[in-house]
């Protein structure tokens, strides 16, 4: 799952990079769903740190911070109870996605991280909703995952 996922990212950052190159938008789902290319060289969801912590370097600590997460998660995965699917299928959603915008901070440190869907329902706060990649939905999902994973696991332990 992590390779096919870590995959996925690349190729869809890379296509989106060279047919949107031009500012050129396609409209997917009317209004509701746009591609168009961005260029993020902060942090998720366009924030960026250094306004906040003045002299904060993301393209610095990021990929730092991912590699670490990556080997944590790796980890992590390894000393899980065979039995916790739920969460073993959360850290293979979340390492690709975190594998996959550390390849951008390294291999495009000038140019940032590919984001290129955006999604508009027309209320706050998907109107629209900041610009993301593959990437952050795998991680988006693993979240969602291992946020149900443990309240699962809450719910079995007070069960008499």
């Amino acid at each position: 799952m992590t390779a096919v996922g870590l995959l996925a990212d690349l190729w869809t950052k890379h296509s989106a990079a060279r047919a949107l190159a031009d500012g050129h938008i396609v409209h997917c789902l009317g209004d509701v769903v746009q591609l168009v290319l961005v260029f993020n060289k902060v942090a998720v969801f366009g924030i960026d740190p250094a306004r906040i912590m003045h002299g904060f370097s993301v393209g610095r600590v990021f990929p730092f911070f991912n590699l670490i997460a990556a080997a944590v998660l790796i980890i992590y995965y390894r000393f899980l109870k065979r039995t916790d699917l739920l969460l073993h299928w959360s850290l293979a959603f979340i390492l690709p996605g975190a594998l996959g915008n550390l390849s951008d901070r390294l291999l495009h440190p000038g140019r940032g991280v590919v984001d290129f869907i955006m999604v508009n329902l027309g209320f706050p706060p998907f109107n629209p909703w900041p610009i993301f990649n593959v990437a952050d939905a795998w991680v988006t999902i693993g979240i969602a995952l291992m946020i149900a994973s443990f309240l699962f696991e809450g719910n079995r332990r007070k069960e008499p």
